[in-house]
């Protein structure tokens, strides 16, 4: 098996290679602090860099919240469970039609592909379901799909569009994630408007990395928010998009200036 950090996903505004500048301005500005805010966490590139800190990170996708929960959960996890996973998913040879296949195949992935993304994201939750696996080990299961579908979707890095007649030239394989099995104790992960969130919390040092233009990240990763949501809705149009209206953000809209201002009046930090 292979395996995969965090960095190793394609993201619109992901911050990886700012990460010496914001470490260094942190370092010489922010003393002596001990937990950190990551309250736009997108992939959570930023967060990263602070794993020696109490992290809070947040969210308004469920499929970037289960990633950054992978990655900074303070629940402890197996490692052998999620080999054993990835071995088995990477395995799989009896393919049946499913969710993905009825309404993705042959347009983001191929119809092989659709048909082991839906049975591999079926059994990740028949198992948690069933006590076989605990929060952090399905979170991590569903980021290494997450990140195979990624790798692999003829797309032009987002799920806007998919390239039609292309050929599927790669086909599905996960990597094991290389998750700290022992985080922070008191890590939190939330996946909450930002704004209603810094009315309950605090923290030494608030980072915000809010969207900056009027493309909403929901209709750019649609698809990776469905199968990691799982709730199987209809979906429509010619990109085969699902309901998206409580993904929206305020900041892609007229409205970003105000909820800048209400959320940097609300912040509780010495730091933002």
């Amino acid at each position: 098996y292979r395996t995969s950090s965090i960095n190793n996903r394609r993201y619109l505004g992901n911050k990886y290679k700012l990460l010496p500048f914001i470490t260094k301005v942190v370092e010489e500005q922010c003393p002596d602090i001990t937990s950190m805010a990551d309250i736009f966490a997108g992939t959570g590139a930023v967060s990263s860099a602070f794993m020696d800190k109490a992290l809070i990170t947040n969210d308004l996708m469920y499929s970037n919240y289960i990633c950054n929960f992978a990655w900074f959960g303070a629940q402890s996890y197996d490692p052998q469970v999620i080999i054993d996973s990835v071995v088995g998913y990477n395995n799989l040879s009896q393919l049946e039609d499913n969710y993905m296949t009825e309404h993705f195949a042959n347009t983001y992935f191929s119809y092989e592909d659709c048909a082991r993304i839906g049975m591999i994201r079926e059994d990740i939750e028949q198992r948690f379901r069933e006590g076989a696996l605990n929060e952090r080990e399905r979170a991590l299961l569903i980021t290494s799909l997450l990140y195979a579908m990624d790798k692999i979707a003829k797309t032009c890095g987002h799920y806007d569009a998919y390239r039609k007649n292309a050929t599927f030239d790669t086909s599905l394989e996960l990597f094991v994630p290389l998750a700290e099995t022992h985080n922070n104790p008191q890590n939190l992960c939330f996946n909450q408007d930002a704004n209603e969130l810094v009315k309950t919390l605090s923290a030494d040092l608030v980072y915000i990395d809010p969207p900056y233009n009027s493309r909403q990240y929901c209709d750019a990763y649609h698809l990776l928010e469905n199968v990691a949501r799982w709730e199987k809705p209809p979906v429509y149009g010619v990109a085969k998009k699902m309901n998206r209206d409580t993904l929206k953000s305020k900041y892609c809209t007229q409205s970003a200036t105000e909820a800048f201002e209400d959320l940097i009046s609300t912040i509780q930090a010495k730091y933002i």
